[in-house]
């Protein structure tokens, strides 16, 4: 981002809405009411989820540490 010129503030906001879309699938916590007319529901497996969103969050938060 940064060779393109893209501000490092306007990138990292964009992968924190990654990181909420992402882990709002993982944990199955999106709705109808946050995604508007993105909304997709997927079938997945019931059960626990929360280390997978926990591993997922922090690699988004990585991610936004190295652009910051």
């Amino acid at each position: 981002y940064i060779a393109l010129g893209v501000p490092t503030q306007s990138a990292a906001r964009a992968v924190a809405i990654m990181k909420s879309a992402a882990t709002a699938l993982i944990g199955q916590t999106n709705s109808p009411a946050s995604g508007g007319t993105k909304y997709r529901k997927m079938e997945t497996t019931q059960g626990d989820c929360s280390a997978l969103v926990a591993e997922a969050g922090s690699y988004f938060d990585r991610v936004i540490g190295a652009i910051s």
